[in-house]
């Protein structure tokens, strides 16, 4: 068997990058435990320094105390921090003398020595030598003082040096990553993006197929442009047949009704062109012009009809503008007027004028209409009331409220009345694709739509369309 082509270029350079990645910070974490580490001593010595410099300082309190004859058994106690000055010393005179030296050290300890012997002859005679006390006294304050400041410099300079050395290497390495980052998957974050606003562009439905022209060979993200332009082409195919059947179904559904209002000025023609024909002779200028009058007007009036019946029924190529609500909805409501007229329907319209401007498909927005007025239709076969509101919602939204006094949906099938090929009419009179569509189309401009019913009462759709950006008015 052959070797099946190789499809994962940004998985191995990801993993690459990932693997120094990971080199890197493990050399970082070594260095930074073990410098840690080292800190850690440098802190505890630091600390053994702040002990012996305390020890001399309780010295020469006891000192004090002992020249001025001020309290009791101050001997003893000086004594007591002799010895614990002496093992305190012991114990760090490795690390004092890499500070002050070995000479240093063995200095400080003579000196102690001197300083001791000093207040133990002074005891015995009761006669110090006070002088020579205090300067041995504040040789022995400045030696550990010197101790500690000493190491605190040397604690700030590491510190310092730590924390510059970190940051260059830390940045240093930033760059690093940034720069093989950028020359490895600065395409990828690109296609990515464009995907990105492609899906957006779908969602609002201006969405133009995607180029890759990053110039990468064949990789995950080449493969996912193509079967992304090829799932929106299908999408946009099916949901074209869908609206265009849909289109057709609600022609059906109102023939009778456009027949009736096509029967009407036919009639009339006829009955004047018989008129005119019979009566031609008789007839003065005045009234052949009127007879030729009427045929005209009811000429447009059926011409009107089929006009705005081709216009509903054409497959939309006009795109998103700015609408006028009222007069998609007045357009949409001439489409069934007969049919209401059939079925004693009337309608009530009492959407304002002066709504703001919404931005969509003006067929696809009669499309939603039509639907809920069809749906409101099948529910009043024996006449009722369809009633029209509108408004303007603070959330930057226009409502349009279809009220209908039909049966109503039960409470158990709301939740589903939006789902495809869920309906609530008898089996071979519906699809269950009308809401669907509709809330499709509505979902695709940024809206939403809601239903509320009560049984033997009605039902009410809310849509709620956004207001085209900047308050615009409809052309």
């Amino acid at each position: 068997m052959g070797k099946p082509p190789e499809n994962n270029a940004i998985q191995r350079r990801i993993l690459v990058l990932l693997a120094a990645i990971l080199c890197f910070l493990g050399v970082l974490v070594f260095s930074y435990i073990f410098n840690t580490l080292a800190l850690k001593d440098d802190l505890v010595l630091v600390e053994d320094f702040y002990s012996i410099a305390n020890d001399v300082l309780e010295l020469r309190r006891y000192e004090k105390n002992i020249l001025f004859r001020v309290g009791g058994d101050n001997y003893h106690r000086f004594r007591y921090y002799v010895d614990l000055l002496n093992s305190d010393l012991a114990r760090i005179e490795e690390a004092a003398g890499r500070i002050a030296g070995a000479d240093g050290v063995g200095r400080f300890r003579r000196d102690l020595l001197e300083y001791q012997n000093l207040i133990a002859r002074g005891q015995e005679k009761n006669d110090f030598a006070e002088d020579e006390i205090r300067r041995l006294g504040k040789r022995l304050v400045d030696f550990t003082q010197g101790l500690v400041a000493t190491k605190k410099a040397q604690i700030h300079k590491t510190l310092k040096f730590t924390m510059v050395f970190y940051l260059i290497v830390v940045c240093s390495a930033f760059v690093v990553v940034v720069g093989i980052f950028y020359h490895q998957v600065n395409s990828v974050l690109k296609r990515l993006k464009l995907l990105r606003r492609a899906t957006r562009d779908v969602v609002r439905g201006s969405f133009v197929p995607l180029r890759d022209e990053s110039g990468a060979k064949s990789d995950e993200i080449s493969t996912l442009i193509q079967a992304f332009n090829k799932m929106v082409a299908e999408i946009d195919a099916q949901q074209e047949q869908l609206l265009q059947a849909r289109k057709l179904a609600a022609i059906g559904t109102f023939s009778s009704g456009i027949a009736h209002e096509l029967n009407n000025p036919l009639n009339n023609i006829s009955l004047t062109a018989d008129t005119l024909q019979e009566e031609y002779d008789d007839l003065s200028r005045e009234e052949a012009m009127e007879l030729i009058g009427d045929i005209i007007s009811q000429t447009e009036r059926a011409s009107e009809v089929v006009g705005n019946l081709l216009e509903f029924s054409r497959k939309s190529d006009t795109g998103e503008t700015v609408l006028n609500i009222k007069e998609v909805l007045e357009k949409t409501a001439k489409l069934v007027r007969n049919q209401m007229r059939i079925q004693s329907v009337w309608l009530e319209d009492y959407v304002p004028d002066d709504l703001p401007g919404i931005k969509g498909d003006f067929q696809k927005l009669q499309q939603v209409f039509l639907n809920l007025f069809l749906n409101s239709l099948h529910v009043m076969p024996e006449g009722g009331l369809i009633h029209l509101e509108g408004r303007v919602e603070p959330e930057g939204y226009v409502c349009i409220e279809v009220n209908d006094t039909g049966c109503g949906i039960e409470a158990d099938k709301l939740e589903r009345i939006f789902d495809p090929f869920y309906t609530t009419k008898p089996v071979g009179q519906g699809t269950g694709l009308g809401l669907s569509l509709v809330y499709g189309i509505i979902k695709k401009m940024g809206g939403y739509i809601e239903v509320r019913s009560k049984v033997n009462v009605g039902t009410t759709f809310a849509v709620h369309i956004p207001v085209a950006d900047g308050g615009e008015e409809a052309a």
